[in-house]
């Protein structure tokens, strides 16, 4: 079956149009029932027993489980997952092209920004002794990068507070927008995009949050989440170059034992990366500013579901599936 070649192929046969919504949602009458048609129907012998591995949740872990049934049985399988299948497919591609959209924006009035927290840097040491491999402090990495008329830009924050909290994501986003805003006297519009995170990014707290910074800032602020396992970009080769750069000065014998300590040999080393110390006091001052406005905040339906939301007026948003 022509089908089965590749998950292009396999997607294209199984809807009118991958570009529209009620086919990708399965609610298209339509295509409702060409895996029936296309596969199903041309399958020589059923009853016959073959092998295939597929991903289970077990115990908590995911596993790789090889399976013994007819062709019947996998076939039946693989169709109780084309609707979730159809789904993710279309939320990756949707986010992702309005993201490469927003990049190539020909002027000062909107701005893109990518936000991430890079893995966790460990202040290691040249000449350490062996146990101290084992008590090893770190620093965290709160990497993004800007794109603008003509040109893009990346900033970094460096933060020896290792929670990756949305007090630490605010304090961030606020010295950052101050900074946009300062710069760009005619920005209107902002969109940021990241991960789903729930943790970190996507949860009612920022969802509040978002309102707050663009009535505090004065622009219209977006916040879109790419799918589940697509959220890497140029974010992730910042924070991977400026670990390396400090971790090869350390190797050459500078000492770093702090969140300072990396900014200043980053600094040093790279003129391309703008890094800056986010201190605790910045995280402190940016709970005091929020605890008190959390507590109040109301739950968001369906938060898992959403991709997309924007900041409104009277401290709401309006949110979508998809960007």
């Amino acid at each position: 079956c022509d089908g089965l070649n590749s998950l292009k192929e396999f997607t294209s046969m199984l809807v009118c149009d991958e570009q529209e919504e009620k086919c990708m949602f399965s609610c298209c009458h339509l295509c409702s029932h060409n895996f029936d048609n296309n596969i199903m129907k041309n399958v020589i012998n059923s009853t016959k027993r073959i092998q295939w591995f597929q991903w289970i949740l077990q115990d908590g872990k995911t596993k790789k489980i090889q399976f013994d049934d007819t062709i019947n049985q996998c076939l039946l399988t693989l169709k109780g997952k084309i609707e979730p299948f159809l789904n993710h497919v279309f939320i990756k591609r949707q986010p992702a092209a309005f993201f490469e959209k927003m990049k190539i924006i020909p002027n000062d009035e909107i701005i893109c920004i990518q936000v991430d927290f890079s893995e966790n840097f460990r202040l290691c040491m040249q000449n350490a002794v062996q146990n101290s491999y084992y008590s090893q402090d770190a620093v965290s990495l709160f990497t993004t990068y800007v794109w603008y008329a003509g040109g893009g830009e990346s900033f970094v924050y460096i933060s020896n507070n290792l929670t990756h909290d949305k007090y630490c994501v605010n304090a961030s986003i606020d010295n950052l927008l101050e900074r946009l805003t300062q710069r760009f006297q005619h920005l209107q519009q902002i969109h940021i995009f990241s991960d789903g995170s729930s943790q970190q990014f996507k949860q009612k707290f920022l969802f509040r949050n978002v309102c707050r910074l663009s009535q505090q800032h004065k622009v219209d602020l977006s916040w879109h989440y790419f799918a589940t396992s697509h959220g890497k970009g140029v974010v992730d080769a910042v924070g991977g170059t400026l670990k390396r750069l400090v971790h090869c000065a350390i190797m050459s014998g500078e000492r770093c034992t702090s969140a300072a300590d990396f900014v200043k040999i980053a600094q040093s080393k790279t003129n391309t990366i703008n890094v800056m110390e986010l201190t605790q006091d910045c995280i402190d001052k940016s709970k005091g500013q929020l605890e008190q406005l959390f507590k109040a905040t109301k739950s968001v339906p369906e938060t898992k579901k959403i991709h997309s939301i924007k900041a409104l007026q009277n401290n709401s948003i309006e949110y979508g599936y998809y960007s």
